[in-house]
């Protein structure tokens, strides 16, 4: 009988510490706006449209430069409100922007866009 016992307090310390794992999948990161390869013209400005989502719980959201810490729910957020703004003194040619988000956890989730300024 102990050893049944035994065994069966095994097998659930087990599936207890399995549930226990420490999450280590980084933020995803969708842009939809500029895209990818766009052209944007000097002079002008361009929102950012996105989504950010985490399978745990969302920290921190660094959008070209901008730090977000208030999201639409604990795991999700709609990229809204944001701006590229491309100088007339820009150079002609190849740039991008980045968008990092970070979870609870520490995993950092990164989305570079590239575009070509003309």
């Amino acid at each position: 009988m102990n050893k049944i016992k035994f065994i069966l307090a095994v097998f659930c310390l087990s599936v207890f510490l399995s549930s226990c794992s420490k999450d280590d999948t980084a933020p995803t990161i969708t842009i939809s706006s500029p895209i990818e390869g766009a052209t944007l013209e000097r002079g002008k400005t361009y929102p950012i449209v996105g989504a950010v989502s985490d399978d745990t719980e969302l920290k921190e959201i660094d959008a070209a430069s901008v730090k977000i810490t208030t999201f639409d729910s604990k795991t999700s957020h709609v990229l809204k409100g944001l701006s590229i703004t491309i100088l007339p003194t820009e150079p002609v040619g190849n740039a991008s922007f980045k968008v990092t988000a970070t979870d609870v956890e520490g995993n950092i989730g990164t989305k570079v866009v590239s575009f070509k300024i003309i």
